[in-house]
């Protein structure tokens, strides 16, 4: 059973991420004229789900989101679990950023990147996923 007492210790850094990722990304979609030649991915592809150009960069908008969950955190343990996140973060983001930007970035540079968020994680919080139980 999930403890109540969690959703009050976090009820505002959710919150805060909640409406600051969807504020960021409305102001993303509003001024895409201005980054969008940067940013834009076109609606034509195999894995694409979007119906018209769509601003790549929503990680960016995620990522400042938990920025803002940790400035409004008041109990310690809140801000250094986001801390923690913040920082094993950034080596997806940035990657994530370039490719959104260059659309250069193959998978491999990627999925390392990726990688390193995970181990990054589990070195500086030492939680670590040690089985799964699926039939």
């Amino acid at each position: 059973m999930i403890d109540p007492k969690l959703f009050t210790d976090y009820a505002g850094a959710l919150t805060a991420t909640v409406l600051c990722a969807l504020g960021i990304s409305a102001l993303l979609v509003l001024t895409k004229r201005h980054h969008g030649h940067l940013t834009m991915d076109s609606a034509i592809g195999v894995q694409k789900f979007h119906t018209h150009p769509t601003p790549r960069v929503g990680g960016l908008a995620i990522y400042l989101g938990v920025v803002m969950a940790w400035a409004v955190a008041a109990e310690a343990g809140v801000r250094q679990i986001l801390g923690v996140i913040l920082v094993a973060g950034l080596p997806a983001l940035l990657c994530g950023l370039l490719e959104d930007v260059t659309k250069r970035v193959g998978v491999l540079p990627r999925l390392l990147a990726t990688m390193a968020s995970g181990i990054l994680a589990w070195q500086l919080s030492g939680m670590a996923l040690t089985r799964v139980d699926v039939p």
